[in-house]
């Protein structure tokens, strides 16, 4: 194994059939493979934004124009059906010595003057999302600080794009820099939130559908990590982030490198990478929504949450009270041939966290072909009514569920005052919505294939109705349970109707 990993021609990275390619077969072959297999959810969403900077390159809708001519730009590439031979060849050879996992100088995504500004390395667990550091929690596995297995660097290379993009702020370790040392750093540009990707036949497709617009005015620097002459400085300003490949790859707040011994990566220097912020940007592939306090901000992931409840955001301009807006990337794919546009999919990369240490859950999901409804509002419209009407039935089933609970659990029968706060809402809600989701998002998709948008809760109601019967049956058959669980009932026909009108608009 080359003590230098090279990722153009070292294989690494899974595609379908079991098989690991680089990243030069990888853009040669793209229009012949149908996905890349990631490993590693927020691993994923990185490799994704590193992808489509290269294919901006590799077919120039990296650079800025008129939205119609670049439309027309890339319609020319797709209709081409594959990246160009010879333009894959001469990118990645003018580049060849910047993707070299271990290169002495310029280690891929790196900063080898770690290893002399930091008095200590931060250990190889730390590198891995999965295991415990320090006084971190145990999340997956039970390794300890004494218990630092090394990885393989095809395995490295996922955990070194998570921590570039979803790494936590807080402390770190200590970087010294022309005298001056500091241990902290802030939140990696996508930390907490949910990705969104399009999904296409192939990866030729897949990538071109999620190069965003540059826009049309001309940038004074576009340039990925892999593309600068030299190595930033990092007390001063860092790159405004702009163009395809600032947006996209500029906005990293941690500054890593890697340790190996016989191309296992063995330790791992993690700490920040400026000092000064870096300028706000919207990236394309996230979801923003508004604040009840008129503050824009991104979508972020919860494990709880399942895809399909996104889905109108991912087609709609505003939706419901956060006025929710679809990923740019999205936006500009209502365009594409209707052909390409019916087999789409969206490919959603999460990573349920706080701002600091905690990691809850990562996860990864994927729609069905719907991204055709860009191209037909008022279905899309349709969906929304549907998504809101499954999320109302929700709250008024937690609302029954609760009520009857602290009604059967009353020490006064009903004599105190009408809503007890000082009575604990019990499990019942947690296993109402334990029941509801699962079933509700068959509700959903049913009403989506089959243009069913009249009357929106009644089949949500019904299927609450149920869920209550369930949950509550354990009560018992005593008169004071049996009238309180009737009583409380009624939340859940109140579903029916919206209380106040919600904004879904294309």
């Amino acid at each position: 194994m080359s003590d230098s990993f090279d990722l153009l021609s070292q294989e690494w990275a899974p595609v379908p059939g079991g098989r690991l390619v680089g990243l030069r077969d990888l853009f040669l072959h793209a229009h012949a493979l149908e996905d890349v297999i990631v490993p590693l959810a927020p691993a994923g969403a990185g490799l994704w934004r590193v992808l489509a900077v290269i294919a901006a390159r590799l077919t120039a809708l990296d650079q800025p124009a008129d939205f119609a001519t670049w439309e027309s730009r890339r319609a020319r590439v797709l209709a081409d059906s594959r990246f160009q031979e010879d333009a894959v060849r001469a990118y990645f050879q003018r580049h060849q010595d910047r993707f070299g996992l271990f290169h002495p100088t310029r280690p891929f995504l790196q900063d080898p003057r770690l290893a002399e500004e930091c008095g200590k390395t931060s250990g190889v667990n730390k590198l891995i999302l999965s295991r415990p550091a320090g006084n971190n929690q145990v999340w997956f596995d039970h390794h300890t600080d004494m218990d630092a297995r090394p990885i393989p660097a095809q395995e490295a290379v996922w955990y070194l794009l998570a921590q570039l993009y979803y790494g936590p702020s807080g402390r770190c370790t200590s970087r010294k820099v022309a005298g001056r040392s500091e241990a902290n750093s802030t939140a990696g540009p996508l930390r907490g939130t949910i990705s969104f990707h399009p999904l296409g036949r192939s990866v030729f497709e897949s990538l071109i559908v999620s190069i965003p617009y540059p826009g049309s005015q001309p940038v004074a620097e576009d340039l990925a990590p892999w593309e600068r002459e030299g190595l930033p400085d990092p007390l001063g300003l860092p790159p405004t982030p702009t163009g395809v490949a600032g947006v996209l790859t500029g906005r990293f707040r941690h500054a890593i490198l890697l340790a190996q011994h016989d191309g296992l990566v063995s330790d791992a220097w993690i700490t920040w990478a400026w000092r000064q912020p870096t300028a706000p940007v919207n990236d394309p592939y996230l979801i923003y929504q508004v604040s009840k306090t008129g503050d824009r901000y991104a979508r972020g992931a919860s494990s709880g949450r399942a895809l399909w409840r996104d889905v109108d955001a991912l087609l709609l301009h505003d939706v419901g009270d956060e006025h929710a807006r679809r990923p740019d990337v999205l936006d500009k794919a209502a365009g594409l041939p209707f052909e390409l546009l019916d087999a789409l999919r969206v490919r959603a990369f999460g990573f349920d966290q706080d701002g600091q240490t905690r990691d809850r859950q990562w996860f990864t999901a994927t729609t069905p072909a719907v991204l055709s409804l860009l191209q037909d509002m008022e279905s899309a419209a349709g969906v929304s009514h549907v998504r809101l009407a499954a999320e109302r039935v929700a709250r008024h089933l937690r609302s029954a569920l609760r009520t009857a609970w602290v009604s059967i659990n009353d020490p006064s029968n009903g004599k105190g005052p009408p809503v007890r706060s000082d009575i604990p809402a019990g499990p019942w809600r947690d296993q109402g919505d334990a029941r509801y989701w699962p079933r509700a998002e068959r509700v959903f998709w049913k009403k989506l294939f089959g243009q069913q948008f009249e009357e929106p809760s009644a089949d949500f109601v019904k299927l609450a109705l149920s869920i209550y019967d369930e949950v509550t049956d354990k009560a018992g058959s005593a008169p004071r349970a049996r009238r309180a669980i009737e009583q409380a009932r009624g939340y859940i026909f109140g579903a029916q109707k919206p209380s106040q009108a919600r904004r879904t608009h294309a």
